[in-house]
């Protein structure tokens, strides 16, 4: 109990007046020596069917996850798994369908606060005779079963590409993908408890170049922000709200054929956000203004990093990890110094709820809390094996490695 309290008073000083501090700090140079959060992550529990792509977790506690299986037809069939309580799992067969595209998760989920849960992943359908690759998106309501998959496009990229899901504080979703015709990309809204509307048009081939390596975020009010590389691996992003509609993509970097990640994007209810990739030779961070204004790229490192991940909070602090270092970009400042992750972590996941509370997990699922600002991560969860997702929502975080959940409650 104690260490409970002494952890809520941390996150209340920093809700407070400790983000003011930062900020000047960071104005002056200076890093401040704030203590990690010493993490309380539960014990694995083990998925009871093959939902070990994606995860999500809604402030209730509930929880859904998906993944992809082979079928004794040697299909491959997409399998999702619900929970009220992250402790007591089912299983359900939403039929054949999660082997496009190639890259990805399989299927990407999301849930709604009153436990609207959300499916959409990509397949094959009419071969040999004729290939056709598809979206398709099925829904749960709360307490009931899931709906029969609905096709959302015939027009999928084949092979690569990637699918993005995102919902925002009141169970509006957002879905986006890349198209095989004229190179362009699209997206579609799910309004919260109602159906899919018309796919729209997010990138178009002729202007922002072919588009690759799409990454998502949501905020709690609804703000998004969708990133995505082009043919010669430039950066661009695409901004607005869910219900609203998004912008035309601007161009935030300029690439150089080699992209090494595809971009992350995080984006808090202030509408700033923070972007980060990978080249060749280098790895570049953006941040944006309220007013929707990227800033130049910064150089967060001279060496490329197969994975990256970034993560903001409600106050526009960001984190940028990226190999085995991290940045810190704390509200209205620049990007501090590369900084090694605790020793034996690399790539991973990073989360951040409004609040200030940041989770990180590696590679090989070992999973860390800190406050904004945080030099020193402290002690992990431990490893709980290869890492497939991280979420954090208010009051909950949850960490999907090697097909089991781990959570942690978060003040």
């Amino acid at each position: 109990m104690r260490h409970a309290q002494s952890r809520a008073h941390l996150l209340r000083w920093i809700g407070r007046g400790a983000l003011v501090s930062l900020a000047v700090l960071a104005a002056l140079g200076v890093s401040p020596a704030l203590p990690a959060l010493a993490g309380s992550w539960s014990a694995p529990v083990q998925l009871p069917g093959s939902c070990g792509s994606s995860v999500a977790v809604n402030q209730a506690g509930a929880m859904a996850a998906g993944g992809t299986f082979t079928a004794a037809d040697g299909t491959t069939h997409v399998q999702v798994c619900t929970s009220p309580d992250g402790k007591t799992w089912q299983a359900a067969d939403l039929g054949r369908g999660g082997d496009e595209p190639r890259g990805g998760q399989h299927p990407v989920v999301a849930l709604s606060p009153d436990g609207h849960a959300v499916a959409v992943w990509g397949s094959i359908v009419g071969c040999p005779a004729a290939c056709d690759y598809i979206v398709q998106a099925a829904v749960r309501p709360p307490g009931g079963g899931w709906g029969a998959p609905v096709t959302l496009t015939t027009d999928l990229y084949f092979g690569g590409g990637g699918i993005v899901l995102g919902m925002d504080g009141v169970g509006n979703a957002i879905a986006a993908w890349v198209g095989n015709y004229a190179n362009a990309s699209h997206y579609a809204v799910l309004p919260a408890g109602g159906r899919w509307g018309p796919v729209q048009t997010l990138s178009n081939g002729n202007v922002q170049g072919a588009a690759h390596g799409l990454g998502l975020a949501v905020s709690p009010d609804g703000s998004v922000v969708v990133a995505f590389a082009n043919k010669g691996d430039a950066i661009w992003a695409a901004s607005g709200t869910v219900l609203g509609g998004l912008s035309a993509p601007v161009f935030v970097a300029a690439g150089d054929y080699r992209n090494t990640s595809a971009p992350k994007a995080a984006v808090d209810d202030a509408g700033q956000a923070s972007l980060v990739w990978s080249l060749s030779g280098r790895t570049e961070a953006a941040a944006r203004s309220p007013g929707g204004t990227w800033s130049a790229p910064a150089v967060l490192a001279s060496q490329s990093s197969s994975s990256v991940a970034t993560a903001i909070d409600g106050a526009g602090n960001a984190i940028a990890v990226f190999g085995s270092s991290y940045s810190w970009r704390l509200a209205g400042g620049g990007w501090g110094p590369a900084s090694p992750l605790p020793a034996g972590s690399s790539g991973g996941l990073a989360a951040a709820d409004p609040a200030g509370t940041f989770v990180y997990a590696d590679s090989g699922g070992n999973a860390f809390t800190f406050a904004a600002g945080a030099t020193s991560f402290g002690t992990g969860s431990g490893s709980r094996g290869s890492l497939a997702d991280l979420k954090i929502v208010p009051g909950h975080a949850v960490m999907l490695a090697a097909d089991a959940v781990s959570a942690e409650t978060v003040n």
